[in-house]
């Protein structure tokens, strides 16, 4: 019902747009891009949305009054769910008119909403009684009608007719076929086709026209034939035969038809296609570039210019070279004008021939795009160096303009005449009756509207109204456009319709000055028959259309899109045929061609079916191998015509050949994938069972070794060591689970970059520190203070990339880090994070490979450096869903370097703070100078230092930063500030302090820069004369701080708890917990720290320890999330609902080997406050506890 009611109400909403609102825009939104219509009046149709826009203008044109619509429906069908066939009839109504139509539509459901794809209206026939299927009273005036029109001897050509018989028996003849055909009268004429009309006809083309009457009689009771005419003297003529079927006086069924002589047309046809076959003149195509190179052209070129094909090469093959200089200055604006307004092209220029003389040229150029995509003209010239000369004596042009026009109103079907434009009037005008639009004197106006209404298209006569307006022709004129072309197909003053091809040229009359019009026209409405056909057999997508005689040997081409001479436009064909296979093929394909080819395997195979085809293989100028696939086919079997269609299918065969190909290379990268399967779970059973056997290994011995407390701590710490490694394998599998399975999700949270930074930095430096590599992190000063996204995902993929740098460095070598915003917009920016490194490198035959799982370069790189190969994999799939890249790039010996882009969000401060640009600082004071010897870490921290205001130089070693400040101090001048990198060759940054501090005293304030832990070296640096310490790498927020509390402005710092600091004595917690062991482990690091710990085995019990103690006994609650009787998500949901006073504040924590972020998910749906992953982190533990029981009073 819903689908009814929006079809319907599809159909209100277009008629009313249409009739009542006359509205174009409104009503062509209800229409599909390729709709159809059909109206009432003749010829009323449009296809199309663009012609259904111009018929529509017109409508609304000619009546602007709305109508008044009423719709009744009549029918209604669904075709499909998206389809629907819909009759209605229509009512409009305005004070013109009341019009009563049937309408039927057939509608579309394209995305939710219904469109209509055709529609059909048709008036009732008021000739038509109620209970009649056809209308009797127009039927019997049709007749006498078709008889009266058909008698007419005044009509053009002579009639005769013929009972529908075999033979056509003589049914009858007017005078005028008879004198036209040579015979003195009737009885004449019957005697000499022995009563029989069919023998008057051609005997070869009797067939033809008996199986033609056949077929189109069968559709209807008229028919249209061409054929050869016997004449009384054994001569043959042409004639167009339209006929109709009518009852003849005795009742017999008759045709009676109109013969006209077209034998001049055939003549002046088959003169025209030998034109085209033999073009003159210059004929050339060329590239739309500046020099417009040319690619292909005749003979009548170079004959033109007086070059050889070789000599023209010599200039570079250039129409530039040979274009007149000041013609190609004004060219290309020539070329950008016209084009504007479609891709054909004609121009007037001048071009230097070899001779040095200089000739004119008028050009027409349609530009092209051919199959690699470039731009060509195929350009056409004549040399009208002559007419050039000419139009400098005005009077002898307008005179032969006359004689010109003169010569062709001679010639038969033919108008021509001239309009003063000026004046406003027809000056000369012949023209036969029935194509004639104007007379002698009749205003210009008048001419053009007559004109115009001829054209069966309005928006095209619309065209006319516009091009030939009165005033328009005047300023043309003034600007220099003189020529004017129409090509429409319009009626004739008998309603007949036929194609008009007019060609107009204005001239200034020398004697009187008045703009005069001159104007050629004639009928090719043959001509363009021709041409739609030949436009249609091309559209059947074939390359090459042959149309072969069997009989004689000969072929013709109808058609080719084929570039270059493949084939001759006609000739022999068994002829041609050897050249070609001599030319392009190697001899087993030109022999298979020849033989498929053959007439006699032609008729045997095509005896047996309609057609057939095969492929060949030519070889092209340029050796390239194409394909071609050739069918064949009968035209007409009787006279032995056959159709020979050539495509080229090279890129379909590829295409097959390719997904072959691409088959066999799936089903080895499976194979490999496979392999590669096998192999990592090879490698982490071992990788797996190393660590386990240390575990139980050292297990064992610390039982055995109570007592000797060196040797237990010792094995203690070696199963540390094997717990965390094993532990990181089992989440890299994790992890490759997670991302497999598609349920990796991402958080989008704070992530401040200063702490972030610092956070990996802490980690890789303590890691470079113990291999002896360097490690050096430098910041972009832009970066903001905070971004949103995933920090825990990112760090992971950094800190796997940092972890592998420095493994495969080895001592001695350098690590560098980099951060810098990539790009920024209103929403979101881009981050870039590089990796050097100085390492072992990768071969370029791996790289391809890095980033798939399981995947390592060799298998001896796992026993020497360690690793599963699953780490890139993991980062590789993070980046990705971040809407990321990473990258890398690797010399084998020399190091890697890899990039990671990703894209986080920007924060609603960062965004406040944006609009504010606003600064509560102030160190434009301040000079500072910075030093370290790295180069790309000073050039970094003076950039952020002149962000903030502060203005700085830099220095690369401890030695010059101390003969800078000497000088500095002799002169009498100092730096406020002095940033010195801790570990320099040479002179490291406490010495450079040290000898600082006693040129300058106490007034300059030195900071040590450290990527390290600073603890160690911080007593030793104050005796030195140091007053700060920071940590690199230096971003603004810290730098700000550090100068805030250098100039005295101390800002609130916040406390850190470190782990030795946790104190929870009097506090108590309730674990629930059903693993024993785990039980054990967990109440001693709670204890060591000051706790009460309350145990319960489920959280069945854990629900009922708690709901029956008193308001603040437990300060938390830390739950195993799978135990019996009653999980910790159960449990702790039960606990929030309780009415214990607390229920709703404690904090619950939970305890899970499940590290998923969905499991995580849950437990906070749960009611649960945070997560600890399993095994428990002691410090994380502690702080975890810390932040809820101290921050909840704090609060």
């Amino acid at each position: 019902m819903n689908n009814q009611t929006d079809v319907r109400e599809t159909i209100y909403r277009f008629c009313r747009a249409w009739f009542e609102e006359r509205s174009l825009t409104e009503t062509l939104t209800f229409l599909t891009e390729d709709v159809d219509f059909v109206g009432t009046g003749k010829n009323e149709s449009a296809w199309g949305k663009a012609e259904m826009e111009a018929y529509l203008s017109q409508d609304i044109r000619e009546i602007s009054e709305p109508f008044k619509v009423g719709i009744s429906f009549i029918y209604e069908h669904y075709i499909t769910e998206q389809v629907c066939s819909l009759s209605a009839e229509v009512t409009l109504k305005n004070t013109l008119y009341t019009w009563n139509l049937k309408a039927f539509f057939t509608l579309l459901s394209k995305e939710s909403r219904w469109v209509i794809k055709s529609f059909h209206v048709a008036e009732p026939g008021t000739s038509q009684r109620e209970a009649e299927h056809y209308p009797q009273t127009l039927v019997i005036e049709h007749s006498i009608r078709q008889r009266q029109e058909l008698l007419n001897d005044s009509l053009p050509g002579g009639m005769m007719g013929g009972y529908i018989e075999e033979g056509f028996p003589f049914y009858f003849v007017n005078r005028r076929m008879l004198d036209h055909l040579g015979y003195a009268d009737e009885a004449e004429f019957v005697s000499d086709i022995d009563g029989m009309i069919g023998n008057c006809m051609h005997p070869q083309d009797r067939q033809m026209v008996d199986d033609a009457v056949e077929a189109q009689l069968r559709k209807g009771d008229e028919y249209v034939v061409e054929y050869r005419m016997k004449k009384r003297d054994g001569s043959y003529i042409w004639v167009h035969d339209l006929g109709r079927q009518v009852t003849a006086e005795d009742g017999r069924p008759a045709i009676i038809s109109v013969c006209m002589d077209i034998t001049a047309r055939r003549q002046a046809q088959e003169e025209v296609l030998h034109l085209y076959n033999n073009i003159p003149g210059a004929v050339f195509r060329c590239r739309f570039d500046k020099d417009f190179s040319v690619i292909a052209a005749n003979d009548g070129l170079f004959e033109f210019l007086g070059y050889t094909r070789e000599e023209f090469a010599a200039l570079g093959n250039k129409m530039s070279a040979v274009i007149y200089p000041e013609d190609l200055l004004i060219m290309k604006d020539i070329l950008d004008s016209q084009l504007r307004y479609g891709n054909t092209i004609q121009n007037q220029n001048r071009l230097i021939c070899r001779d040095g003389s200089v000739k004119w040229i008028s050009i027409k150029a349609q530009l092209i795009r051919g199959e690699d995509q470039e731009q060509y003209f195929y350009c056409v010239f004549v040399d009208i160096t002559d007419e050039k000369k000419l139009q400098e004596q005005a009077r002898e042009l307008y005179e032969k303009e006359l004689a010109y026009f003169a010569e062709l109103c001679s010639r038969d079907g033919n108008i021509q005449g001239s309009l003063n434009v000026t004046r406003g009037i027809v000056e000369t005008y012949l023209s036969n009756s029935e194509m004639a639009v104007a007379y002698v004197g009749e205003p210009y106006e008048k001419v053009v509207e007559t004109l115009a209404m001829s054209a069966l298209d309005p928006a095209y006569g619309e065209k006319i109204r516009v091009t030939l307006d009165r005033e328009k022709v005047l300023k043309d004129f003034s600007s220099g456009k003189i020529d004017y072309h129409l090509d429409f197909l319009r009626k004739s003053n008998r309603g007949e319709c036929f194609w008009e091809n007019t060609y107009m040229r204005s001239f200034r009359n020398p004697e009187t000055g008045d703009i005069i019009l001159f104007f050629y026209t004639s009928d090719v409405t043959e001509q363009r028959l021709q041409e739609q056909l030949l436009r249609r057999i091309t559209e059947l997508d074939y390359d090459i259309i042959l149309e072969a005689d069997t009989v004689r040997d000969t072929y013709r081409m109808i058609s080719s899109a084929k570039e270059g001479p493949m084939l001759a436009p006609a000739g022999r064909l068994r002829e041609e045929l050897c050249s070609v296979a001599e030319r392009l093929m190697d001899e087993a394909a030109g022999r298979e061609l020849l033989g498929k080819l053959d007439y006699s395997y032609m008729k045997k195979e095509l005896s047996r079916q309609d057609s057939y085809s095969f492929l060949i293989e030519i070889r092209e100028k340029n050796d390239e191998i194409r394909v071609m696939r050739l069918q064949v086919f009968y035209i007409i079997k009787e006279l032995g015509r056959v159709c020979i269609a050539c495509t080229d299918v090279t890129d379909i065969v590829s295409q097959e050949q390719r997904q072959k190909e691409e088959l066999a290379a799936a089903l080895v990268a499976a194979e490999q994938a496979n392999a590669a399967k096998s192999d990592f779970l090879s490698r982490m059973s071992h990788e797996i069972r190393t660590p386990m056997n240390a575990i139980i290994g050292m297990s064992t011995i610390a039982a055995k070794s109570i007592g000797d407390d060196e040797q237990v701590e010792d094995c203690i710490s070696k199963i540390g060591i094997s717990s965390r490694f094993l532990l990181s394998l089992i989440n890299d599998i994790l992890d490759m689970s997670r991302i497999e399975s598609g349920k990796m999700l991402l958080k989008n949270e704070k992530i401040p970059m200063e702490e972030f930074i610092h956070g990996i930095t802490s980690i890789c430096c303590a890691q470079a520190d113990a291999k002896g590599v360097e490690y050096e992190c430098i910041v972009d000063p832009v970066l903001d203070d905070y971004y949103m996204g995933d920090a825990m995902k990112l760090q992971q993929v950094l800190i796997n990339i940092l972890s592998n740098a420095i493994r495969f460095t080895g001592e001695g070598g350098k690590v560098t880090f980099s951060a810098a915003q990539r790009r920024k917009t209103k929403n979101d920016a881009v981050l870039r994070f590089i990796v050097n490194d100085t390492g072992i490198g990768m071969s370029s035959e791996f790289l391809p490979h890095i980033f798939e799982p399981f995947s390592q370069e060799s298998t001896g790189t796992t026993s020497l450096y360690g690793g599963t190969g699953l780490g890139l994999a993991i980062s590789k799939n993070i980046v990705d869903l971040m809407d990321g890249k990473i990258t890398v790039r690797s010399i084998k010996g020399l190091g890697s370097e890899f990039t990671v882009d990703v894209k986080l969000g920007i924060t609603e401060e960062e965004k406040l703070r944006h609009n504010q640009k606003k600064q509560s600082y102030n160190f434009s004071h301040l000079k500072t100078l910075v030093v370290d010897d790295d180069v790309a870490v000073c050039e970094s921290a003076v950039v952020t230092l002149r962000e903030i205001g502060v203005r700085a130089e830099w220095v690369d070693s401890g030695r010059k930063a101390v003969d800078r400040v000497r000088n500095f101090w002799e002169e009498g001048r100092y730096y406020d500030m002095i940033l010195i990198d801790w570990k320099m060759p040479e002179m490291d940054g406490i010495e450079t302090a040290r000898q600082i501090r006693r040129i300058v005293g106490p007034e300059v304030t030195i900071i040590i820069m450290t990527a390290y832990d600073w603890i160690s070296i911080e007593h030793e640096a104050k005796l030195a004369g140091v007053n700060l310490l920071m940590s690199k790498p230096m971003f603004k927020s810290s730098l700000v701080s550090a100068f805030s509390t250098a100039l005295g402005e101390k800002e609130e710092q916040d406390q850190q708890v470190e782990a030795d600091d946790f104190d929870f004595t009097g506090r108590r917690v309730l674990l629930a917990e059903d693993n024993q062991i785990n039980t054990e482990v967990a109440v001693m690091l709670l204890e060591t720290k000051g706790f009460q710990v309350d145990t319960a085995e489920n959280g069945l019990r854990a629900l009922e320890m708690f709901s029956k103690s008193e308001t603040g006994y437990y300060d938390a609650i830390l739950m195993d999330i799978r135990m019996p009787l009653m999980d910790g998500l159960t449990s702790s949901a039960n606990i929030r609902h309780l009415s214990n006073a607390d229920a709703e504040t404690i904090p619950i924590i939970a305890m899970t080997a499940n590290a998923f972020d969905e499991d995580i998910e849950k437990s906070k749906a749960a009611g649960m406050n945070a997560h600890l992953a399993k095994p428990i982190e002691p410090n994380r533990l502690y702080q975890t506890l810390y932040d809820f029981i101290y921050g909840k009073e704090n609060s």
